[in-house]
Formats: C-alpha cells, structure tokens, sequence
C-alpha cells in the first residue's frame, strides 16, 4: 500500500512537496524523506503528530522517546510503521522540523495505492522555496533560495558571534 502525501508550509506559500511512502516504511524513513527534499539539517529534532481536521495534535510519534515529557508520545519514529497508524485518505500530521522554533510542515495523504509498493520514500514534486530550517534574527524571511541555503550551511559552521568570545577571549574596543 502507498500512501501519496502533499506537503505545505504555513510560513511559505508556494512551497509544495508531494512524497510517495509504502505502508512499511516507517516515520524516521519518511522523516529523513523530508529531510532530504528540503535540505534541512538532519542532526536537529523533529517530531510527527497525527492531527484531527482541524489540526489540533492528537498523537505524537517523535525522534526518541526517551526524554519525552508529553503524555501524546507513543514510540519513537523508528519503531512505528506508517501503516500502523495510516489508514485512510484526507488524514492530517504535523511535521515540526524545527523545535525550538516551532516550525512545522503540514501533510495530508492525498490518495491510496493499495496494490503498489515502494522500496523507499520517493519524492514525486517539490514546488515553490524551501522554509527555513533555523531563524537566526528577527529580521530573516521564511523563505530559502537554493543559494542561500548552500550560504546558510556554508557559513553555519562559525558558530554564534557570542562562541567566538571563547575562542579568541574578550575583545576591547579600539577608538
């Protein structure tokens, strides 16, 4: 059984994927689907939620379960099955890719296949810019050009403007 999702932000408007997953796969399989189609960072967290029609959180399926504190969690990502929870056309999840943030990606099984199979997630379309991963001020839009990203991973691993104070210590200023 595959199950074609449609994928959209709410911060970017003309962002659209559409992934195909078999009922086998499990969320982590179909996390790292997302992951990889947006480019994000796959060392941060995410979690699932299955969410009723008006997209209220009903059940969470997150990372690890260990450590998590809400009473939604069932098992983590690796060890739930998309069939096991999946059922039915015009279903509701949340993707929150970015915590801290509270960034989120909003899927809805668009069709069934019940007859075919997949051997892994496949991303099918991607259409529009990519949200963004991480906020980095106040003043940065939600929206990613692909040279952007590839600026914003370039340069990600200089650290905070703070960190550089532990490594090179204080700075006084020059007048």
């Amino acid at each position: 059984m595959v199950f074609k999702f449609k994928i959209i932000s709410d911060q970017v408007g003309d962002f659209v994927l559409h992934i195909n997953a078999d009922a086998n796969h499990t969320f982590l399989q179909l996390h790292k689907a997302i992951q990889h189609a947006c480019r994000f960072d796959q060392s941060e967290l995410a979690t699932f939620f299955m969410a009723d029609e008006e997209w209220d959180k009903i059940l969470e399926i997150p990372m690890h379960t260990k450590g998590v504190a809400s009473k939604l969690a069932l098992r983590s990502m690796k060890e739930v099955k998309l069939g096991e929870l999946l059922k039915e056309q015009e279903l509701n999840l949340i993707y929150v890719f970015d915590i801290r943030n509270q960034k989120s990606l909003y899927l809805r099984i668009k069709e069934i296949e019940p007859e075919k199979q997949l051997r892994a997630p496949l991303l099918v379309q991607k259409i529009g810019n990519t949200p963004m991963q991480h906020s980095f001020n106040e003043d940065d839009s939600d929206l990613v050009s692909d040279q952007d990203l590839a600026n914003q991973i370039d340069y990600s691993d200089f650290g905070e403007l703070e960190d550089l104070d532990l490594i090179y210590g204080e700075t006084e200023e020059v007048n």
